[in-house]
């Protein structure tokens, strides 16, 4: 298999350095590498395989070099140069087997599902106190659970909250002692083929998830703005009203109502004028939902936008009806419902048939003015959720937007309009190229079209407009959008988080107090009003280059949707082992999913069950067709910390592998890894 490295920059010069960034050096694996080459010897003859890695690939009758696989300890920064007698773990506490079972599962195993509806599942853990060289040692307390109001409020816990319950109701008190194993840790890191570029699937994530984290903060929250036109008296609004996104990974349908409540609580319920949308923040990035596995209705493939409304995607929940009169039918429910669009309120069973997606058991099309299910449903459903993408974000927010207004008892005499230069949409468009200068303020801008007079519909849209928002609702933060991302694999926030990067930049802040650090606070980028992905990728880019030794990898998006994108598991080693003595550390694991418990990675214990990874390993998996990965850290028996970087792309000399079978092979790596 040859694949050729893409040409990329040759400077490796550090722009600066702090007790957190590692002084840039040539990796002594790269001089071993060159002078092998030089004596005519082949690297990949050097490379090492697990023994139980090697018989699990020839069980998948997977090739040794289809896999690239690291797996090297971690050790946390000590201020004395001096080495430390104990090993000091940043990792969580390890899930006893015990509380794994008690807990079940925490994932989904339906690749449509969409992050719950929650608002603060993520809190600030404890890291793990130093483990004595002795037989036992004392673990750290577990994340502790969110207060009662929050957990009531919510409905749903996180898998660390989860695993506080579990671990008082199984031991009698949380932070119980760990027994550790007398187990050698490894000395030298295992590579094979670590330099290889390959595909590596939604392990791309962990990349802009933690570039956010340390460029704007696990608090760093977005703001959608309201702005009206015009005047208001007695609860009118003659003008339009004005929504202005600002990328909002998650701005799901009940917290868009939060935000509508709050203009009816500034007083405005009824418009007369239009309601105008603005996404110009984010600049052509609408892409074709169909064009990566034409299947555009899977809400992994919906596009990104300035105004993403609830992933673009409708919750469709099937519940059999039993009275009599209509046995043999299921109501149907839709989150959101979308205005003037007919929607079926029943459907038809069937006894034929097997419960999957929503493809194949209800075979969904958007017609222009109806949702039609070409299928019946397969009475083995029974009670089921399933999850459709919208394919035109724009038309999904227009739809959603006026529904949810007119459901609060508002009313509005005009329609839904959209703001927006370079983006595919629906309906009637206003460019925002340049501000048009007038009497009465320059927030609409209408240069790019021909016929300004006919570009404003409304006569009151010129009339004063306000200068600053009067609603502007937060998102929920960076550091829980980040745990929805890396623990259910949600495409589309993550190219929001990815898009996001450009908008904003650091700024140091002299503190009060003289002898105190300088502050660092996010500010938004003077030099930079709109994202697009040139922009984003070049941010991530540049990051890299600033902060890692390895060359960058080879990125067209964030979310690892993509078969032209490129890493190598030195590069996710390197990040990984970057991000473990990073100060936001904690928020950055504790978003992945936990190995046998939780996210993505909960099906380890059904596929190996007496893994000794379960409940020790916080791992983000990939897969596409013909590709599996994972990456991510697993605590030792022996009390030694690991970052491991396991990927697998199928040949193209021989039949696509099976991807359970793939996944096996790395779950045995996990499995070998923790037994370290």
């Amino acid at each position: 298999m040859t694949l050729s490295q893409p040409n990329r920059p040759t400077s490796l010069a550090l722009r600066h350095t702090d007790k957190h960034k590692p002084v840039r050096t040539l990796p002594f694996k790269k001089i071993a590498a060159a002078l092998s080459l030089c004596l005519g010897l082949s690297p990949l003859a050097q490379a090492q395989l697990p023994a139980p890695v090697e018989s699990a690939l020839n069980r998948a009758k997977i090739s040794s070099e289809d896999i690239s696989l690291l797996i090297m300890p971690v050790n946390a920064a000590t201020n004395s140069t001096a080495e430390s007698t104990s090993k000091k773990s940043r990792l969580p506490e390890v899930v006893k087997p015990v509380e794994a079972k008690a807990l079940g599962s925490q994932g989904s195993s339906d690749a449509d599902a969409l992050p719950p509806e929650t608002q603060d599942t993520i809190v600030e853990p404890v890291a793990a106190t130093s483990e004595p060289s002795s037989s036992t040692q004392q673990g750290s307390t577990a994340a502790p659970a969110a207060s009662s109001s929050t957990a009531n409020q919510t409905g749903n816990q996180t898998a660390s909250q989860a695993i506080d319950q579990a671990s008082t109701t199984n031991s009698g008190q949380a932070g119980s002692a760990e027994i550790v194993k007398s187990a050698p840790s490894l000395e030298f890191p295992v590579r094979h083929l670590t330099d290889l570029p390959r595909t590596p699937a939604s392990t791309m994530k962990l990349i802009p998830t933690f570039v956010a984290l340390d460029l704007l903060g696990p608090d760093f929250v977005w703001f959608t703005q309201v702005y009206h036109t015009g005047f208001v008296s007695a609860n009118t609004l003659y003008g339009d009203l004005i929504i202005k996104g600002s990328g909002d990974p998650k701005l799901t349908t009940q917290r868009l109502n939060k935000l509508l409540e709050q203009v009816q609580k500034a007083g405005i319920q009824h418009i007369k004028g239009d309601i105008v949308l603005d996404s110009s923040v984010f600049q052509g990035v609408t892409k074709d939902p169909a064009a990566f596995d034409n299947d555009p209705l899977r809400p992994y493939n919906a596009s990104p936008d300035g105004l993403l409304i609830n992933f673009s995607s409708v919750e469709v929940t099937a519940v059999p009806l039993l009275n009599d009169s209509q046995k043999g039918r299921s109501k149907i429910y839709y989150k959101p419902r979308l205005a003037d669009y007919e929607m079926p309120d029943t459907l038809a069973n069937t006894s034929t048939g097997r419960c999957s997606s929503a493809r194949s058991s209800l075979a969904p099309v958007w017609r222009d003015s109806a949702l039609v299910f070409n299928r019946t449903l397969p009475e083995s459903c029974g009670n089921h959720t399933f999850y459709i993408a919208y394919p035109d974000a724009k038309d999904f927010a227009k739809k959603v937007v006026k529904n949810q207004w007119l459901n609060l008892g508002n009313t509005l005499s005009g329609n839904i309009k959209f703001l927006g230069l370079g983006n595919t949409v629906s309906g009637d468009i206003i460019n925002t190229e340049a501000p048009v200068k007038s009497l009465y303020g320059n927030y609409f801008d209408m240069t790019a079209g021909t016929d300004k007079d006919s570009a404003l519909t409304s006569t009151f849209s010129l009339l004063p407009s306000s200068p600053l928002p009067f609603v502007s609702y937060p998102s929920l933060p960076l550091s829980q959008q980040i745990y929805d991302i890396n623990h259910y694999s949600n495409n589309v926030m993550t190219e929001q988080v990815t898009l996001t990067l450009p908008l904003y930049t650091q700024v140091q802040l002299k503190s009060e107090e003289p002898d105190s650090k300088p502050i660092t606070k996010v500010i938004k980028s003077r030099q930079t009003q709109q994202s697009d992905y040139l922009k984003s990728l070049a941010t991530i880019n540049q990051w890299w280059q600033s902060n890692l030794t390895t060359l960058p990898p080879v990125m067209t998006n964030g979310s690892g949707l993509c078969r032209d994108c490129t890493v190598t598991a030195e590069n996710l080693a390197e990040l990984l082992s970057f991000a473990y003595n990073h100060p936001n550390f904690d928020t950055y694991v504790n978003s992945l999913g936990v190995a046998g418990v939780s996210g993505t990675i909960t099906e380890h214990a059904d596929r190996l069950p007496s893994s000794a990874a379960i409940g020790r390993a916080w791992i983000k998996t990939g897969t596409l067709n013909d590709v599996t990965s994972m990456a991510g850290y697993v605590r030792g028996q022996s009390g030694q910390d690991y970052v491991v970087v396991g990927i697998i792309n199928g040949s193209t000399r021989d039949q696509p592998f099976n991807t359970y079978e793939a996944r096996y092979v790395l779950d045995t790596m996990l499995d070998w890894t923790a037994k370290q």
